[in-house]
């Protein structure tokens, strides 16, 4: 008896957890509705507002409708075919009233009963159905950028979109997930023979995985083509820090290049350098998602490593700004920080290639030499570039390498790195942007090995 009361216990705290999150959800879109309609000169074409109160009370009902369906689905259709039909009646009637046919707001309250459903059924996992609460969200807001953009799409654009379908979509799951070793390569026994190595030693090395190289490819493109898509919505006309932000995801060192070139004709630099400290803070957002697919593990490891350098950089930009006598309304030459192509796999081949070629090296100075070589290797590596050795990182904590090592090796290539860009920008910048910026660069260095107490 004290089982069966303890069960129902438990389904109750479910079910009341699950109206709370409804009603959580219901008021977060109410609350981006309301103020929407608050600015809106136009307000709500029945001049009523559709907020908090009513988007809570939808995503509650969706929610009940959902926990009714299993033992009482005629009651449940009941409330789900009366809420249609209210909102239906209810736009035909504004509508024909104020000769408006913009659906936004009724497509907003379909969506918030559904996500209450999902929320009751469980049909997919919550973190899936609050995901799809959250674009909601997110599209609602950002409705007239969204607009102006779609508005303004020309045929290239649709053709990037068509271009990264077919190398996310199309090819890569045909692709094997296979690794082709050494020993698979012809003739590379008599190879190593010739070098006094025996094959056993080699056979095992993974030189190319199909699948895992060609998603490479499609994460980077991706990664480019959201860049373009955020400097379409916020980057143009926004100023130095939110094109810093924007161009940073895309290439935080072309930004910062591009930032040392005006350093050059500035009188004050200041806020240059804030800017360059954003673009690199934002790259760093880029690098998560990049590597989260290829290793979580790894990823989750080096969080603390990120947070450390998201917190360093966001401090250090925000003294820069109120070093700055006044905001810059100086923006970034765009065609300095990226190229202006929407869409190209060229890059990303290049990429992957010298993905390949790192890995590779990689591999064989960990057998040759040990882990002192592998990191030496790493190192040397940072000077190409962050995101390639990181990749390689990740891959090799797999197996080859353990987690310290992999979250030092990682340390070690973003030391380098920052080392490379204050190189870069002692080449074409002022001198004061370059004393600033590489102070600046040992300090965030010295703190980034903290992570190390994480690893």
């Amino acid at each position: 008896m004290s089982t069966f009361i303890l069960y129902n216990e438990r389904m109750e705290l479910a079910t009341s957890l699950k109206l709370l999150i409804a009603l959580a959800i219901g008021a977060s879109i109410g609350l981006e509705r309301e103020i929407h309609q608050k600015k809106d000169h136009h307000k709500n074409r029945s001049g009523a507002l559709l907020g908090v109160r009513t988007f809570s009370l939808t995503t509650l009902l969706g929610c009940i409708a959902g926990l009714l369906y299993v033992d009482h689905l005629i009651l449940s259709t009941l409330f789900t075919t009366s809420f249609i039909l209210v909102i239906i009646s209810n736009y035909m009637i504004t509508a024909f009233v104020t000769k408006e046919s913009g659906i936004t707001t009724e497509l907003a309250a379909l969506m918030s009963f559904l996500i209450g459903a999902l929320i009751a059924l469980e049909l997919f996992p919550m973190t899936v159905t609050l995901s799809l609460a959250i674009v909601l969200m997110l599209i609602l807001a950002y409705k007239e950028q969204v607009k102006n953009v779609v508005e303004d799409i020309h045929t290239r654009e649709i053709k990037a979109i068509l271009s990264y379908s077919i190398i996310a979509v199309v090819i890569l799951p045909f692709l094997p997930n296979t690794g082709i070793t050494f020993s698979q390569i012809p003739y590379a026994g008599q190879i190593l023979q010739t070098f006094g190595h025996r094959i056993g030693e080699w056979q095992n090395l993974e030189i190319i995985n199909p699948f895992k190289t060609w998603l490479i490819v499609a994460i980077i493109t991706g990664v480019d083509l959201l860049g373009y898509i955020l400097e379409r919505m916020f980057g143009k006309g926004r100023g130095l820090i939110v094109t810093s932000l924007v161009g940073g995801f895309v290439s935080s060192t072309a930004t910062t290049q591009s930032l040392a070139l005006q350093s050059k004709h500035a009188k004050q630099i200041n806020h240059l350098i804030a800017a360059s400290m954003l673009a690199t803070f934002a790259s760093f957002f880029s690098l998560f998602i990049i590597l989260l697919p290829l290793n979580p593990v790894f990823t989750g490891r080096i969080i603390p490593t990120l947070l450390i350098l998201v917190v360093s950089f966001a401090v250090a930009s925000g003294i820069f700004l109120l070093l700055s006598r006044k905001q810059s309304n100086v923006e970034i030459d765009k065609a300095s920080a990226q190229s202006r192509k929407i869409f190209s796999v060229k890059p990303a081949l290049i990429f992957a290639g010298l993905y390949l070629s790192i890995k590779i090296l990689a591999n064989i100075a960990l057998r040759l030499f040990g882990e002192s070589g592998f990191l030496i290797t790493s190192g040397l590596a940072g000077l190409a570039g962050l995101d390639a050795m990181s990749i390689n990182i990740a891959e090799l904590s797999r197996s080859a390498i353990d987690m310290k090592t992999a979250v030092l090796a990682f340390l070690i290539v973003n030391a380098v790195n920052l080392i490379a860009k204050t190189l870069y920008i002692f080449l074409q910048g002022k001198r004061e942007f370059v004393v600033k910026y590489g102070l600046t660069m040992i300090v965030i260095i010295i703190l980034s090995f903290a992570g190390l107490w994480f690893a």
